[in-house]
């Protein structure tokens, strides 16, 4: 079947030319998410790709075409690093770049001294190729691979790696056939998968974004803005799931009621901003101490409530003065000196575990109670629920 090919290329540059003006728009949008930067200059460097292809064909100098090869390398290049940035991965490395760079121009050199559309053609489709096979990599094998539009982007890009792959065999048996202006070769195959695959990646990339965004929305929603611990709501919500399975599966329940000792002298003698680092500092080693299936949640300035699973009271008690031993240790490394003398941070914590039929607030309530029977006792110590 014929086609003009002219014209094909024209609607394949407009449509690169929209998808880049979409990335420039996400990294207006987005600037604080690494990686949509680089996407954009990809998708510049991919409208240059086509308009030197254009150029190829009114003109016939190879010069054109090699150009065009070369902002196709430069954009997958760019591609991949960005994806590196948006995984939370190193950018490419340098090394790796120079290398790349001395393979393309050297092929790119070789080319114009022969004038060859082949070596032009197999030497891009093996570059295109193998960075489309990092990049599939880097996104299929990464932490948040089971995000489906990080899966679709790296399928995409592993077809891309085949078909280029494909293309550089061909083109060593039939030169003639990868011509880009040829109606009778795969130039019109390939311009409708590079059009298909443009418009895929560009909308996994906003998918992409827009997922990064409402896990975002949804961690601040869930979680305490200073400390990054869960937030009151959060810990209602799954002490209702833990309190399902602990029920259906007849297994204890415990819950620690948390509270730093003399928190507000902390805030008066040493200033807010030392007490919001007590505070984060104190997270942090409840989070060393506690396990991972333990809910752990900020309740209120300097109230923090724990459930454990699977925890009976007597199990809760040793996780509590654990807990306690390992903040004091490590408390004592601030720097609390006052006008007239230095004081000592610490916590008090009550504990209670799960009666039959006993909602979370009245379990709370009875934490809450070994809590104040902490404080009367003197502070720094644990007391279990009556």
């Amino acid at each position: 079947m014929h086609f003009d090919i002219g014209t094909l290329l024209v609607a394949v540059t407009l449509a690169t030319a929209f998808c880049a003006g979409a990335r420039f728009l996400l990294w207006r949008m987005h600037r604080n998410i690494p990686g949509l930067g680089r996407w954009a200059l990809a998708g510049v460097s991919a409208v240059m790709t086509f308009a030197m292809i254009l150029a190829y064909g009114k003109s016939q100098l190879y010069p054109f075409l090699s150009l065009g090869q070369g902002f196709a390398v430069i954009g997958l290049v760019l591609s991949w690093d960005g994806f590196r940035r948006f995984l939370g991965k190193s950018s490419v490395k340098p090394v790796f770049l120079a290398v790349l760079a001395a393979v393309g121009l050297a092929w790119i050199v070789i080319a114009q001294i022969q004038y060859s559309i082949a070596i032009n053609a197999i030497s891009n489709a093996f570059l295109v190729a193998l960075l489309s096979l990092l990049i599939a990599r880097d996104v299929l094998l990464s932490a948040n691979s089971k995000s489906p539009a990080l899966r679709a982007t790296g399928c995409i890009y592993a077809v891309n790696a085949v078909i280029f792959l494909i293309r550089a065999i061909a083109a060593q048996d039939t030169p003639t056939l990868i011509d880009p202006l040829n109606p009778n070769g795969v130039a019109a195959f390939m311009l409708f998968w590079l059009l298909c695959s443009m418009i895929a990646i560009t909308l996994g990339m906003v998918l992409m974004t827009a997922e990064r965004l409402q896990t975002d929305l949804d961690h601040q929603a869930n979680h305490d803005p200073l400390t990054g611990a869960l937030n009151r709501r959060s810990c209602g919500l799954l002490f209702e799931k833990a309190v399902a399975h602990s029920r259906r599966h007849q297994l204890p329940l415990s819950v620690l009621m948390i509270d730093l000792d003399e928190f507000k002298k902390v805030n008066d003698c040493l200033g807010h901003d030392f007490g919001d680092k007590v505070l984060c500092r104190f997270v942090a080693i409840a989070q060393q101490v506690l396990r991972e299936d333990d809910i752990f949640c900020r309740f209120g300035g300097e109230e923090f409530v724990a459930v454990l699973p699977n925890t009976s009271t007597e199990a809760a008690l040793t996780v509590a003065n654990r807990l306690r031993n390992a903040f004091a240790i490590n408390s004592a490394a601030l720097e609390t000196r006052k006008v007239h003398e230095p004081f000592t941070i610490t916590v008090s914590i009550g504990a209670a575990e799960l009666q039959q039929d006993e909602y979370f607030e009245n379990l709370l309530r009875r934490a809450d109670n070994a809590l104040y029977q902490a404080k009367n006792n003197g502070r720094n110590c644990c007391e279990l629920a009556g």
